[in-house]
């Protein structure tokens, strides 16, 4: 090992004994993060498996591998026989000289960057940046600038999901007392579904989101960190100030530790135009913001999840009762941090129920008895609800599978993939070649239809929602007589005439 890299390796060392993160060792030393842990793993090799000190004193043996410079070795050894006839006598040191002060020369010039001011209450920026704590884990750090008064908001999360972005934008807004008229982001998945003609399309579920809060979206252009400096910035800051010298034994120490980091470091910094500190600048701005709504943005995840035949719902492996009388059932799952509402397909609540941790692999308790596996009448009722022809083929299934209770709840659960009309559709193609088993079924389903989203699912329970409460409030069609007001000005002050009351007569007894 060379002098140099022993040195870089003791600083690397050293400096990680001392509590300097993986970054901050990495910008100060001027190395890659990748080669400070590629340091760290290899020192960790050597205290544990040892190392001779002929290994030691000897160069490190390279792997050979193929050169990008193969593919060229024809073109190579004809340059090589070309300069000597053309008379040059010079080597590779005077030809690398050369080509370094050309370089320099023809170097596009670097970029000055304008720091751009808004108004107090006109723009904030929001971002992600990923950090590794001592157990392995991954903290997503969130942060919501202000960019007039550099007012922040920071949380840790372990994932990015939207329906997290949307929460720790509403907590944002919160913690910072008002909405900003518009917010600054980058390509963020949940925010932007792609681009289009080199212009971004967003999500249709965070669209609705900034109009329920009243903001802007105005998303930075691709690969351009500067756009959003604002926001950039405080993670390094995070970086040095808050990881540095730091251990956190938990994500919950981490998180507690920025939110404490946050009011006592964070927002006394000096602003970097007026040098107030950041706390008294957002005190500023605050009147500038707009209010935030009286009920906070609904950001609860919706799916769809089947009662199985043992009246659960599966959901992060871990399962949770529901009545009974919903067996074989689709319903609709409202996931909050700490509970879960259960929903029927007319958006009726059926069940409010604690949530276990996602992964435990538990069943929430219940008082009610423990039902069989498989209840084969209720399951076949399910069937008889979609028809005769249902009906019919739940009974042949019956008759033919020695345990047809499986095969009777692997359809019903096809339910959360495939409309229930192409599933009847599926059954009555299957019955005419006396197919009756669950994959077949599937396999028509796969080879004739196409799967829906949940997006149609709920458009088409609302819209049988409606249909039903349409029946009870019917809508009546008008006399024609109420239209001549449009024609002939204040018609009401004229008296009725007989041509009034035939128009009414006709279209009460007219067909609709």
């Amino acid at each position: 090992m060379k002098e140099a890299r022993r040195q870089l390796v003791y600083e690397v060392v050293r400096r990680t004994a001392r509590g300097e993160s993986g970054r901050g060792i990495a910008r100060a030393l001027g190395i890659a993060p990748k080669t400070v842990k590629k340091i760290l793993v290899r020192e960790e090799l050597r205290r544990t498996e040892g190392e001779s000190a002929l290994d030691r004193a000897r160069p490190a043996r390279r792997t050979p591998r193929a050169s990008k410079l193969d593919v060229f070795d024809e073109r190579i050894a004809a340059w090589l026989e070309q300069y000597p006839d053309e008379g040059f006598a010079g080597g590779y040191t005077i030809v690398r000289e050369h080509l370094k002060a050309w370089r320099a020369s023809h170097a596009p010039p670097a970029r000055a960057f304008q720091r751009v001011e808004t108004a107090p209450g006109q723009q904030g920026q929001f971002d992600w940046s990923p950090f590794e704590i001592e157990t392995g884990e991954i903290e997503n750090v969130w942060s919501y600038t202000l960019s007039w008064s550099r007012g922040r908001s920071f949380a840790s999360d372990d994932n990015q999901r939207q329906t997290t972005i949307l929460r720790r934008l509403h907590d944002s807004f919160t913690e910072l007392k008002g909405v900003p008229h518009e917010s600054v982001t980058d390509t963020m998945a949940g925010v932007v579904d792609g681009w289009e003609c080199n212009q971004p399309i967003l999500n249709i579920r965070f669209v609705d989101f900034a109009a329920y809060y009243r903001f802007a979206v105005h998303v930075s252009p691709r690969r351009y960190p500067p756009y959003k400096g604002k926001v950039e910035r405080p993670f390094r800051y995070v970086d040095e100030n808050f990881c540095n010298g730091r251990t956190f034994a938990s994500r919950e120490a981490f998180r507690d530790g920025l939110r404490w980091w946050r009011d006592t470091h964070a927002m006394q910094r000096p602003h970097p135009v007026t040098g107030r500190p950041l706390v008294e600048m957002l005190t500023e701005e605050q009147p500038y913001l707009q209010p935030l709504p009286r009920v906070a943005y609904d950001t609860r995840d919706v799916v769809q999840r089947h009662v199985d035949s043992t009246a659960h719902i599966l959901y992060e492996t871990n399962l949770y009762p529901v009545p009974e009388d919903y067996l074989g059932q689709l319903v609709y799952v409202c996931v909050g941090l700490d509970r879960l509402e259960v929903f029927d397909r007319g958006v009726h609540a059926i069940a409010e129920l604690e949530r276990i941790p996602d992964g435990a692999g538990k069943v929430a308790a219940s008082d009610r008895k423990r039902r069989g596996r498989y209840d084969v009448t209720l399951l076949q009722a399910r069937f008889a609800a979609w028809g005769p022809a249902a009906e019919d083929f739940a009974t042949q299934l019956r008759r033919r599978k020695r345990t047809p209770g499986p095969e009777l709840d692997h359809i019903l659960k096809l339910q959360v993939t495939w409309s229930v009309d192409d599933i009847v559709a599926a059954i009555e193609h299957a019955t005419k070649y006396d197919a009756f088993a669950a994959r077949a079924i599937e396999r028509i389903l796969e080879a004739r239809f196409r799967p829906r989203r949940l997006a149609e699912q709920i458009a088409d329970a609302t819209r049988n929602q409606i249909r039903d409460a349409m029946r009870e409030y019917p809508v009546t069609q008008r006399a024609l007589s109420s239209y001549e007001t449009l024609r002939l000005g204040d018609g009401f002050l004229r008296e009725p005439r007989e041509e009034d009351a035939r128009d009414e007569t006709d279209d009460e007894t007219e067909p609709r």
